[in-house]
C-alpha cells in the first residue's frame, strides 16, 4: 500500500524542450534564432575575456578601433586559444604564430607566411555579428539567412537629454550574477503572481513595496508574443492597482518595479542569459532620470538587508527569488511538479514555448523575428492606479 513515504519513490525526470541550449536541440535551436545578450559593453575591453552563451564557449573582445568582436577561441592555425591572444587595432592575434583575425573572422595577417600569407583569404576565424545597445553587446548564433533585425521596443525610445539607460546585472531582484540552474525556471516565474503574496510577504516580510502584498485578482493572456498577467489590488485609499507583467519570446520578461517608484508604464526590461543548461545571467536596462539610483533591488527581514549582507541563517529565514528557484534544482524535475490552478500562467508560457519549438522544427521563422525594419515593439508592463469609481 503507498502511504506516501519516500522509499522506492520515482527518480523523476526533467523536460529537455524546457531547457536545453546545445546546438542542435529543439530550444537550443528556437533561442538561437533571437538575439541575445553576451555582456555589458564595459566587459568587452583590449583584454580578452571567456564568455559562454548557449553552451558555447567564445572570446568576447574589443580592438583599439572600438569595434566589439565575438570568435571561436580555438584559433584556426593549430587550436591555441585566443583568450591569450593579443587586441590590435583592428584585429585580435593569435600569441602562438600571429595569425590575426578581424571581428568578422577575416585572418588579416600571417606573419610566418610569405607576403603575410598569400592564402589568408582562405582561413576565417568562426565568429559571431553583433549589436550594442543600452550598455550591453548583444549576438546573434543562429542561421545567417534567417538573421533578424535588431527589435526596437517603445520604453527605450525617444530619450530625453535628462535620461539614461542603466544596466543592471543581478539575478532577479538580490543575488548573485551567475545562478547555477537553467534559464527557463527562472523565466517561468515571471507568471507566477501568487508568489509575491507568498514568498516575499507572508514568507519573508515585504522584500519590496508592502502594498504587493495584498491578495491579487490574476488574469492571464496569451498573445502573439508571449504571455502577459494581470493583476488587480484594492489599496488602502480605495484605489486599485493594476499591475501588468510579461513574458516575451524568447527569454525576455517585463516586470513592473516593485517598489511602485515608477507609475504607468514599465520602465525596465530583462533578457534572462541562457549560458548553458544549468547557468543562467540575467540583465536588465532601466530607463532612468540621470544619475537617480536604479529602482528594484529587494531588501530582506527586519533589518532590511541586501541579499549579499544576509548570513546562512537569514538565507534561510527570508528566502528570495534565488533561494527558491536555485533549490529546485540545476534542472528541476518537471516529472514530479503538480501543477495548480493558480500555475495557469506557467503552463500557458510552457505551452506557447512547445508551440514554438514545432514551428522552427517544421522550418518556420518563429513569433517576433523580424527581417525589416520595424516599428518599436509596444510593450504593456506597468504599474497603473484605477481610481474607485
Amino acid at each position: 500500500m503507498d502511504d506516501g513515504r519516500a522509499y522506492g519513490r520515482a527518480t523523476g525526470e526533467s523536460d529537455p524542450d524546457l531547457y536545453e541550449t546545445s546546438p542542435g536541440t529543439p530550444a537550443g535551436e528556437l533561442l538561437r534564432r533571437y538575439w541575445q545578450p553576451v555582456a555589458l559593453s564595459s566587459e568587452a575591453t583590449s583584454v580578452p575575456r571567456n564568455v559562454r552563451l548557449l553552451s558555447e564557449d567564445l572570446v568576447l573582445y574589443r580592438s583599439h578601433d572600438g569595434t566589439p568582436g565575438l570568435l571561436e577561441p580555438r584559433c584556426r592555425h593549430r587550436g591555441t586559444s585566443l583568450f591569450f591572444g593579443r587586441v590590435e587595432q583592428d584585429c585580435i592575434r593569435c600569441p602562438y604564430h600571429g595569425w590575426a583575425f578581424g571581428a568578422d573572422g577575416t585572418c588579416v595577417d600571417q606573419p610566418c607566411e610569405p607576403r603575410g600569407g598569400r592564402h589568408r583569404d582562405s582561413h576565417r576565424q568562426p565568429w559571431y555579428p553583433l549589436h550594442e545597445f543600452g550598455g550591453l553587446i548583444f549576438t546573434y548564433m543562429g542561421p545567417p539567412d534567417r538573421q533578424p533585425t535588431f527589435p526596437r521596443y517603445d520604453i527605450f525610445e525617444a530619450l530625453g537629454a535628462d535620461e539614461e539607460l542603466h544596466v543592471v546585472d543581478h539575478f532577479a531582484f538580490g543575488g548573485p550574477s551567475v545562478a547555477p540552474c537553467n534559464w527557463f525556471q527562472t523565466h517561468e516565474n515571471v507568471m507566477d503572481p501568487y508568489h509575491v503574496f507568498i514568498l516575499h510577504n507572508a514568507m519573508s516580510g515585504p522584500q519590496f513595496d508592502p502594498r504587493l502584498g495584498t491578495w491579487p485578482d490574476v488574469d492571464w493572456n496569451q498573445h502573439e508574443l508571449g504571455v502577459t498577467s494581470t493583476q488587480d489590488r484594492l489599496l488602502d485609499d480605495g484605489t486599485t492597482l493594476h499591475r501588468v507583467t510579461e513574458t516575451r519570446f524568447p527569454n525576455i520578461r517585463v516586470v513592473a518595479t516593485p517598489t511602485l517608484a515608477y507609475l504607468g508604464k514599465t520602465n525596465n526590461m530583462s533578457w534572462a542569459q541562457p549560458i548553458d543548461d544549468t547557468h543562467t545571467r540575467v540583465f536588465c536596462i532601466l530607463r532612468i532620470p540621470k544619475g537617480a539610483p536604479p529602482q528594484g533591488l529587494g531588501t530582506y527581514g527586519p533589518d532590511a538587508k541586501s541579499w549579499f549582507d544576509l548570513t546562512d541563517a537569514e538565507h534561510q529565514s527570508y528566502p528570495g527569488d534565488y533561494e527558491t528557484q536555485v533549490s529546485q534544482g540545476a534542472i528541476t524535475l518537471h516529472s514530479e511538479e503538480r501543477l495548480s490552478s493558480t500555475d495557469r500562467g506557467v503552463s500557458m508560457v510552457r505551452r506557447q514555448w512547445k508551440q514554438q519549438l514545432q514551428v522552427v522544427a517544421d522550418g518556420g521563422d518563429p513569433v517576433g523575428v523580424v527581417f525589416d525594419e520595424a516599428d518599436p515593439i509596444e510593450l504593456l508592463a506597468g504599474n497603473y492606479i484605477v481610481e474607485a469609481r
